[in-house]
């Protein structure tokens, strides 16, 4: 069975894409949600941006080929000075902070409404928590608690409510149905996240996609070449 590399954009591997499918993503390209690009041993899948995309064509895929391992690689945000721009980041849980219903006294989660069980598989404790699969490619790289957004955080009063409830380290748009199906599948995975630019005020001036994109291909390639040789 091969290795499913799962992306919300091929921007964000486009490095990869050139190495292991000869395909070159333009600086501008998104690729087109659903497309599964496939070689020997190692698939690529375009989810687009956003849990509900991810969700679908990350099912579909699963149901439809047995893959051994999935690996989610993209880009985040960090909330954290200690985690810099152009720094990779293995995310170890991942938190839904706004999915839920807002009342008189804030804010209820899903979990506090009773809609959900916090420790129904495959939540643990109302986080989804990714496996450790002991791959030394990865030994040394930080491990991150992550929120899984619908939105881009920018206002400074909404950012810091995050902060307050979740504390979070990294922020990203698809980690949640990613893990989530991986789990539900019982489909071994790991989330891989290199930091673009730092949770605040939108200021696309300051972001470091590039980089992040370099970095994280840095740790990707020799992740899959591990992965490629242990079939």
């Amino acid at each position: 069975m091969k290795i499913l590399l799962v992306v919300a954009t091929t921007l964000e591997v486009a490095p990869a894409l050139r190495e292991l499918f000869g395909i070159e993503a333009l600086e501008s390209g998104l690729g087109r949600p659903g497309e599964l690009i496939e070689s020997p041993h190692v698939d690529c899948l375009v989810t687009g941006v956003g849990q509900l995309q991810c969700a679908v064509h990350l099912v579909r895929t699963l149901e439809r080929k047995e893959h051994r391992l999935a690996v989610q690689a993209g880009i985040g945000g960090s909330f954290l000075p200690t985690l810099r721009k152009g720094q990779v980041v293995v995310v170890r849980e991942e938190l839904l902070p706004d999915l839920g219903a807002e009342d008189r006294e804030g804010f209820l989660d899903l979990f506090e409404m009773g809609l959900l069980d916090r420790d129904a598989p495959p939540f643990c404790g109302g986080s989804l928590i990714a496996p450790e699969l002991g791959l030394t490619s990865l030994v040394g790289l930080p491990r991150a608690r992550s929120v899984t957004l619908n939105r881009v955080l920018s206002h400074e009063a909404s950012i810091a409510w995050v902060r307050r409830r979740f504390a979070p380290d990294v922020a990203n748009m698809e980690g949640a149905a990613f893990l989530y199906g991986c789990l539900t599948a019982r489909v071994p995975c790991v989330t891989l996240r290199a930091i673009s630019d730092f949770v605040g005020p939108r200021d696309k001036s300051s972001w470091d996609i590039p980089g992040a994109v370099s970095a994280l291909h840095r740790v990707l390639t020799p992740l899959l070449d591990e992965c490629q040789r242990a079939s």
